[in-house]
């Protein structure tokens, strides 16, 4: 499918990341293959007391919820991201069963739209979710991935067989699967990051699978250590790393970079009810530019774009990328809304998360196709 020079993404299957990737140019997506992880829908809100419906009950609910949204899935893909191959994660569903099943549904009815999906497996994964999985790789020949996180490195002693009962329970073989080797979050921690490459080099056959990622995130949980009306700038740690390991040729095999984009690792349902800052997160080379806001100002989100798009050093330029396009447009804007607030437009914080990201995409992609 892909060498080590391609960008692995893993995105939530969210509007802002989907807007993101339809808004990228058919020239860029060669370079690209991403993740996407299938989150819940939306609970209500904490605030919201519903006396006559218990825990087992909501959870059921929104269970249900998600239910209903499986059928459209399958034409969102086509729709946000086309016919290129891509990955769909469905580790962070609530049950076993709706894990079987959104696999099911989603990559029989994306097979018959002409998408190529491929399924992610956890070796912790349940049997009925791999045979599931397997089963399908069997009827349309899309290959599996075999996600490994850092607990399953915890013994090497133990995981070269575990990956082969893997194989062998399902006849599966390594030139069939793409391996992702995903240890999260490591934000200014260079050590993690060095010690798990050195760790997944030792993978069993690793020059026979199909394709071969490592995956990380740099990016923080939160903006608290960034401060309003200055300069933040957080090391890229994730992307420093990867670069570092190509260039020194050192390794049995090179991965293919993977990264969380402008999003922490970690996926914390309750964040969702509480509003972020109005901060602007832009990749540059090697590090992010935070430029934080407050929360609910949404005005700080036009004042902060205008000083970016005027920023030389910076700022990419507007034709650089849609998520550029957007914020040179709102820097534009900020001298409108100061004279009248009333006319609005200053984005919500959808629009300027997926301007961050797609910036953030195009970034990356440039950066990884400049260096072939």
């Amino acid at each position: 499918m892909f060498q080590s020079k391609h960008y692995v993404p893993i995105l939530k299957w969210k509007r802002a990341e989907q807007k993101a990737l339809v808004e990228l140019e058919n020239k860029n997506k060669k370079y690209i293959t991403p993740v996407i992880q299938f989150v819940m829908p939306k609970p209500k809100s904490p605030g919201i007391v519903v006396e006559e419906k218990n825990q087992d009950e909501k959870i059921n609910e929104v269970i249900l919820k998600f239910k209903e949204k499986i059928p459209k899935i399958p034409a969102e893909i086509l729709k946000f991201w086309g016919k290129n191959p891509v990955f769909i994660d469905v580790s962070l569903l609530y049950t076993t069963n709706l894990k079987a099943e959104s696999f099911e549904k989603i990559i029989t009815e994306g097979n018959k739209l002409g998408t190529l999906l491929i399924p992610i497996l956890y070796l912790c994964d349940d049997q009925k979710i791999k045979e599931i999985a397997c089963s399908l790789d069997k009827k349309y020949n899309n290959g599996l991935c075999l996600r490994l996180i850092c607990s399953d490195f915890s013994d090497l002693s133990t995981l070269p067989e575990k990956i082969e009962r893997f194989l062998k329970s399902y006849k599966l073989s390594e030139e069939n699967i793409d391996l992702l080797v995903d240890i999260k979050e490591i934000e200014g921690n260079d050590y993690k990051c060095l010690k798990y490459i050195n760790l997944s080099q030792k993978i069993p056959n690793l020059l026979k699978w199909r394709t071969f990622t490592f995956a990380s995130g740099a990016f923080p949980k939160d903006l608290s250590q960034c401060k309003i009306d200055e300069e933040n700038l957080i090391p890229r740690i994730d992307w420093k790393n990867w670069i570092n390991q190509i260039n020194g040729k050192k390794l049995l095999r090179n991965s293919s970079f993977s990264d969380y984009t402008i999003q922490h690792p970690i996926y914390d349902e309750s964040s969702q009810f509480y509003p972020p800052t109005t901060s602007i997160k832009y990749a540059l080379e090697n590090d992010w530019l935070i430029m934080k806001g407050k929360k609910r100002k949404f005005e700080l989100y036009l004042a902060n774009a205008k000083l970016l798009s005027e920023n030389d050093e910076w700022f990419s330029g507007e034709n650089f990328s849609y998520g550029d396009k957007f914020i040179a447009e709102k820097g534009r804007h900020f001298e409108k809304y100061q004279k009248n607030p009333e006319i609005k437009g200053t984005g919500s914080t959808e629009t300027w998360l997926t301007a961050g990201i797609n910036h953030h995409l195009v970034r990356t992609i440039k950066q990884i196709a400049n260096l072939i």
